[in-house]
């Protein structure tokens, strides 16, 4: 799909995008296969899939901290983010464009609306992490490309409390 970067358009979300952010939210990281490998490996946690612990995290977001890309009126992308006013630091949270729309700058716009909002907000830094697989690296390309630079990795270890090694 071509998309023409000066069709897109960036908004505040309101309530009655809940649902669309929902929907929006589990196409965006369909093809985000470690959460998959996750349910593979150890099964459904706490009784939801991964796409049901993300849409209940966008059921229960403040609308007020998410922004909304449109392209001829339909929403095809978002970006969530929080502000701490004792660290002061602004956290750039939940975010993805649906495949299709990938590729055409979309999603930098809506980390430099967000950028743009956490700024006003008072704070003096942002940051934002993601993961060091392969399919992360288009996240990572864009979050350098915007000045964010590595604070640090990290590794994230789990396992079946059931299976743990006693001493």
């Amino acid at each position: 799909m071509t998309t023409n970067a000066t069709a897109v358009q960036i908004r505040r979300a309101v309530e009655a995008d809940r649902e669309t952010l929902v929907e929006l939210i589990v196409r965006g990281f369909a093809d985000v296969t470690v959460h998959r490998w996750r349910e593979e490996r150890y099964g459904i946690i706490g009784g939801r899939t991964w796409d049901q612990w993300k849409a209940d995290d966008m059921r229960q977001i403040n609308m007020g901290l998410v922004v909304i890309a449109e392209v001829e009126g339909a929403a095809v992308g978002f970006a969530t983010f929080h502000v701490n006013d004792v660290t002061r630091i602004g956290t750039v949270g939940n975010n993805a464009v649906l495949p299709d729309y990938r590729g055409h700058g979309i999603g930098g716009k809506l980390h430099a609306r967000v950028l743009e909002l956490i700024e006003e907000a008072g704070m003096e830094f942002a940051q934002v992490s993601t993961g060091l697989e392969d399919h992360y690296a288009p996240a990572r390309r864009m979050y350098e490309r915007q000045g964010f630079k590595p604070l640090n990795r990290s590794v994230v270890y789990m396992m079946r409390l059931s299976e743990r090694t006693r001493a």
